[in-house]
């Protein structure tokens, strides 16, 4: 990890306790059950650049989003902001005037948008909540600024979300994400509620905002094209647990652990137009009952009775950290 890291994940994990009702659990005999969203995860992400967090549903990766940004409490961890540990109360003022730093923009622009307010109001409510502009007047000027950063004519401030595309909907929660002057935004599936031939503009869209105002962006995204297009850093994640964390041109070119491997053959490409493609075998394992050792194991090719009963650490080899056995001692 790095020293001047602006946003720093040490050892985070989160659990949710999944159980049955007190009384249905006490007629029926069943103890209490726990899902593990997130298990000792590390990472930091530097200013301005974009950290990718991928894998399949399931894996904790809007969960680790929604722990970054407050949302979730941690069960086990922290999460160190600029310095200041977010969950500290001994850092809690301090963190409560640097809040406005933190953004997000989330999966669904329809869902995330109240149906009843119009744009404008939509924009300024962070204007308002964290004290930045002195009067309405003031505001206005601000919220005409931020519909034109995204694209966006002025006078749509009056309209309500749903006289919006979809695409045009997400721009509206990216001005709303800036409006507070953010350093970092967190971005869970962007462009994944929307279609094919908008998601590269609000993508491009994304980039120049980032070149404009330095933004550093937490991409929280199941599709690797998407990642291949934006991140400077990706983290695989299977199971709450990070199995490879490496600069995007080298895990893209190199895979090292037989997950990421198994996620990157299955992306089409025309280079490989009538080649045999190799894809995701198995099913997820259940969270709420984790197999031992290596979670992967029972899917992966290069598994031995090592992986059935030591969890794997991330170690270093080529640029890259990875957690397996394999790679450790030369299988793959």
């Amino acid at each position: 990890m790095t020293s001047h890291a602006l946003i720093r994940a040490e050892h985070l994990s989160k659990a949710f306790d999944v159980s049955k009702p007190w009384l249905e659990r006490t007629l029926s005999g069943e103890g209490r059950r726990t899902l593990s969203a997130v298990s000792d995860v590390s990472f930091d992400i530097a200013a301005g650049e974009t950290f990718a967090l991928v894998g399949e549903s399931g894996s904790g990766k809007s969960t680790i989003a929604r722990l970054v940004v407050g949302l979730h409490a941690a069960s086990g961890g922290r999460i160190v902001f600029d310095g200041l540990d977010i969950a500290d109360p001994a850092s809690a003022r301090q963190f409560a005037a640097e809040r406005r730093r933190i953004a997000m923009i989330f999966q669904d622009p329809y869902a995330s948008l109240n149906p009843r307010w119009r744009i404008g109001d939509i924009i300024a409510e962070p204007l308002y909540a964290f004290d930045l502009v002195k009067n309405r007047d003031e505001a206005q000027a601000r919220v005409d600024e931020l519909l034109r950063l995204v694209k966006l004519d002025p006078l749509d401030g009056v309209k309500f979300p749903h006289e919006f595309s979809g695409g045009q909907r997400q721009r509206v929660a990216i001005a709303r994400a800036l409006a507070s002057n953010p350093d970092v935004i967190v971005c869970d599936e962007p462009t994944s509620a929307l279609d094919v031939s908008v998601q590269a503009q609000v993508l491009n869209l994304m980039r120049d905002l980032q070149d404009q105002f330095k933004l550093t962006y937490l991409l929280i995204s199941h599709n690797l094209a998407v990642v291949r297009h934006m991140a400077t850093r990706v983290g695989v994640l299977y199971l709450g647990r990070l199995v490879e964390v490496a600069p995007a041109k080298t895990l893209f070119a190199n895979p090292r652990h037989p997950y990421t491997r198994m996620l990157l053959a299955a992306v089409p490409d025309l280079h490989l137009v009538g080649r045999a493609r190799t894809a995701v075998q198995g099913e997820i394992a259940n969270p709420i009952d984790l197999p031992p050792g290596c979670a992967f194991h029972p899917r992966c090719p290069l598994a031995n009775g090592r992986c059935t009963s030591d969890i794997p650490q991330l170690i270093s080899r080529d640029g890259a950290d990875i957690a397996c056995h394999a790679v450790e001692e030369g299988r793959e």
